[in-house]
């Protein structure tokens, strides 16, 4: 079997139809010979030159009088369509017979006529009447001449119409068979290019077909595989399922044992936890304590320091005992506030504007030596927050040039 074409490159509309231009050529000529015929007929007859001549006689004669003229016959009168014969009714009965009339009298002969007298014709007259019955027969000759070159013309053009037509008809006849036949072809063509089409459509069809049954009976078969397998598997699942549940259980149950002891253990953990973190917390506070009374055992000591090399240069209505007053100015505590408050990094949100206060210690630089919360916000973020920020700090601005010793500060999260 030869390989058939590809569906995808043949089109699915049918054939155009060829040019007809052996009808179309063939129209056109026939139209243009019936115009030259048309245009070529002289419709117009030729007039004829007529001559009139008089002749003149020696003697005067009469004219003879003129030939009365002969009308033409009338039509003959249409023939009546015989109407249909009445239904004769039955005969009357016989009528009595009457005896015949008496022959009527014969009439009397007319008496005859007196002969007339035949005048003596004019000559003038004779040859006046001869010349015109002359004329007259010339015009009537002229006129049946014309009337018969006028039918031979129209005999002619009737011939000549009848044979244009007759060869307009041929022509439309002949066109319209060469027509018939091109569309004739066209059609058997259409079909036979149409009956391609369908042998390679049902060969494409069948081939699909072939292809489709043999994938379905592949996948049927691997459908069949893989349920057998995941039965099998499904069956393996079950049964590691089933081992697998007990070696839980059994782990669940060493699990609560061991998570029993561990919870024991965790309790007495705990209560010892407490014991150390109690023992802890009060050692921390006896050495906060300590811490906070050397601290200021410190200060006092540094203090003291200072006031005595600086020597008293305390204002005149000063009422304390030392040299000079050590407190820091009106507007040191802002100061040391904008340094600090870039530092101070605490995202969340706090409901009202709680205060810390921070005990700051500085040596003579003014760096930073220890620094603690004397006074909680009750945010214990806050409180971390500005401890770190002085501790990135590390060196607070001098007041008017010297250092204070020791401050305490105040730190609001919406100043």
């Amino acid at each position: 079997m030869p390989a058939l074409p590809p569906l995808d490159n043949e089109p699915i509309l049918p054939p155009q139809p060829p040019m007809r231009l052996r009808a179309v050529a063939l129209a056109v000529l026939v139209h243009v010979g019936l115009i030259g015929a048309l245009v070529g007929v002289n419709w117009k007859p030729p007039t004829d030159t007529v001559l009139e001549a008089e002749l003149w006689s020696e003697l005067p004669q009469e004219a003879a009088p003129a030939a009365a003229q002969t009308a033409p016959p009338p039509p003959p009168a249409p023939v009546p369509t015989p109407a249909p014969a009445p239904v004769e009714p039955p005969p009357p009965p016989p009528a009595p017979v009457e005896p015949p009339p008496p022959p009527p009298p014969a009439p009397v002969p007319p008496p005859p006529p007196e002969p007339e007298v035949t005048p003596e014709p004019d000559p003038q007259l004779v040859l006046e009447q001869e010349r015109k019955e002359r004329e007259e027969a010339e015009r009537k000759r002229q006129l049946a001449l014309e009337a018969a070159k006028k039918k031979q013309e129209q005999e002619a053009a009737k011939k000549k119409a009848a044979e244009e037509a007759a060869a307009k008809k041929k022509a439309e006849e002949d066109a319209a068979k060469q027509q018939a036949a091109e569309e004739a072809a066209a059609k058997k063509k259409a079909e036979e290019e149409a009956a391609k089409k369908k042998a390679a459509a049902d060969a494409a069809a069948k081939k699909k077909a072939e292809e489709e049954a043999a994938k379905k009976k592949a996948a049927d078969e691997a459908a069949a595989k893989k349920k057998a397998e995941d039965e099998a598997a499904k069956k393996k699942a079950e049964e590691e399922a089933a081992k697998k549940k007990a070696a839980e259980e059994a782990a669940e149950k060493k699990k609560a044992e061991e998570e029993a002891a561990k919870k024991k253990a965790a309790e007495d953990a705990a209560k010892k936890k407490a014991a150390e973190e109690a023992a802890k917390k009060k050692a921390a506070a006896e050495a906060a304590k300590k811490e906070a009374a050397e601290a200021e055992a410190r200060r006092a000591a540094n203090l003291a320091n200072i006031q005595g090399m600086a020597g008293a240069t305390g204002a005149s209505n000063a009422t304390g005992t030392a040299e000079r007053s050590s407190g820091p100015s009106a507007g040191w505590g802002g100061q040391v506030r904008q340094a600090v408050r870039p530092n101070i990094i605490f995202p969340s949100a706090i409901v009202g504007n709680p205060a810390a206060e921070v005990e700051v210690r500085m040596d003579g630089s003014g760096r930073v030596i220890g620094r603690r919360i004397t006074k909680s916000s009750g945010n214990a973020a806050w409180d971390d927050a500005v401890l770190r920020a002085i501790d990135k700090t590390q060196k607070l601005p001098l007041d008017n040039g010297r250092a204070i010793p020791s401050a305490i500060l105040v730190f609001r999260p919406n100043d």
